[in-house]
């Protein structure tokens, strides 16, 4: 196993993910999406714009997959690899400097029964002055439209995709998603604090379109005293370190 030497790491139960060189730091909109996505079942899964490899590290610790996770930004898939690799759960997850559309290749067509995926996704906003932060945070390399065409090829006929996107997107992915024959069956609305604005929604599609909707639910994160809700603690408990839920 390899040993890293990091000013920047963050100890999860399991696993530590050291981020110093990725382009996205470790964030709570990874951990939402990695605790809440539906995975059971699932035998292989895709990771689109895998970063510092937590959401690969997060399936991995849920379930028995295989695991491929694909980023444009080299330092990060280097760190991912690594991060992977002084985990328990190294030969089930792999990384690759690529980004999605290189992928797409017909030894990937229909090849994952999950994918999920925490992606570029302010439209024309105001933007870092480092051009790696702008990329994995800004659709300019990745199109709503060209993210669902990418599920759509690499996805089982039935798996599913799950996603993590701002309170004012998110209907611009649901309805991209829809007109390629993806249907939301899932859906999470996040509250950053008690009597704040939704911020967040997390998804989750699939391609049948009779799939019944099963869940469409409301987390606040923390309440009007600063401190995480017990919703909260009970979605993230098997990820965070000293965080136990009350029952």
């Amino acid at each position: 196993m390899l040993k890293i030497k990091s000013m920047s790491s963050f100890q999860f139960k399991q696993f530590v993910i050291q981020h110093d060189r990725s382009s996205m730091k470790v964030g709570t909109d990874a951990v939402l999406l990695g605790a809440w996505a539906e995975v059971e079942g699932k035998s292989r899964i895709l990771d689109i714009g895998s970063g510092s490899g937590i959401l690969s590290l997060m399936m991995a610790q849920r379930t028995s997959a295989q695991i491929v996770g694909v980023d444009m930004d080299f330092p990060s898939v280097e760190e991912a690899i690594l991060n992977a690799e002084n985990s328990v759960w190294g030969q089930r997850i792999q990384f690759q400097h690529t980004s999605i559309q290189q992928f797409c290749v017909e030894a990937n067509r229909s090849s994952f029964d999950l994918i999920i995926s925490n992606p570029p996704f302010f439209v024309n906003s105001l933007k870092s002055p480092l051009d790696r932060r702008n990329h994995s945070r800004h659709t300019d390399t990745l199109s709503f439209e060209e993210l669902v065409r990418s599920v759509l090829y690499c996805l089982t006929e039935n798996g599913s995709f799950a996603v993590i996107l701002p309170y004012i997107s998110y209907e611009q992915m649901e309805n991209q998603c829809r007109q390629s024959q993806l249907f939301c069956y899932r859906k999470l609305w996040i509250r950053p604090k008690e009597g704040k604005k939704i911020n967040r929604v997390l998804l989750q599609f699939k391609q049948r379109k009779n799939t019944p909707f099963i869940e469409d639910k409301e987390l606040v994160i923390r309440n009007t005293n600063n401190n995480y809700t017990n919703d909260y603690k009970i979605l993230t408990k098997d990820f965070y370190l000293h965080l136990a839920a009350n029952h």
